[in-house]
């Protein structure tokens, strides 16, 4: 599937909420994106987009998977097509040993981590991906590590790399995860330029579909 250079024209649905998501929306909009936002705090996002952005707010809770389904079927319904989706994956808070939590909260966490994403990019590749072609992006949302956060990683890098093997060449799928140098600013910003450059041109195959970001430029590296 070839890319034009810019998101001109394209839609784009995002998932989430908080600052990355109002950066990564602000980002596609300054590139002329249509911009669709499935999640909660719109009013952020709506002050990141330039004046005239073409973004369309969805509301609903950025966990569940009824609601963002729901969504991936408005963006169709409406737009006529879905190039590109951006699911950003909130990752468990506060961070603490794993021998501490309860069972039943990990649960919640692989929900989130990978339940969720999964949903969106089933419904989005059969009701338009699979006819067209696409891609997907899934994005760690914020920098924390631990026990919890990193079995949430370790889920949504696994689902990434699978993804990527079963949808190729048909849609690219990556997932963006923040390397320990950045401070959450830096990964914020660096998220979303990297977002923009992953839906507007190939990378190379070989560097495998999960990129993490650090100071340098996006390094491509296996998550772990």
């Amino acid at each position: 599937m070839g890319r034009a250079s810019t998101s001109t024209g394209r839609v784009v649905l995002v998932t989430g909420a908080g600052d990355l998501a109002a950066a990564v929306v602000g980002s596609l909009a300054e590139r002329g994106a249509h911009v669709v936002l499935a999640g909660s705090r719109a009013e952020e996002a709506h002050r990141a987009a330039p004046p005239g952005a073409s973004l369309l707010m969805l509301p609903c809770a950025p966990d569940d998977p009824a609601a963002l389904g729901r969504a991936v079927d408005t963006v169709v319904d409406r737009l006529g097509r879905l190039d590109h989706l951006v699911n950003l994956v909130a990752t468990p808070s506060p961070p603490g040993p794993l021998m501490d939590m309860d069972p039943l909260a990990l649960r919640d966490i692989l929900q989130g981590a990978f339940v969720t994403p999964l949903t969106c990019v089933q419904r989005g590749y059969w009701r338009w991906m699979a006819a067209h072609g696409g891609s997907v992006v899934n994005v760690v949302a914020a920098r924390a590590r631990g026990g919890p956060q990193d079995t949430a990683l370790s889920g949504l890098t696994e689902l990434t790399e699978w993804l990527a093997a079963e949808l190729a060449p048909r849609v690219d799928v990556h997932a963006l995860v923040p390397g320990p140098s950045l401070d959450t600013g830096a990964y914020q910003a660096a998220a979303a330029e990297a977002v923009c450059e992953l839906l507007t041109r190939r990378t190379d195959s070989t560097h495998g579909p999960v990129l993490v970001l650090s100071e340098d430029p996006v390094c491509p590296s296996r998550a772990c």
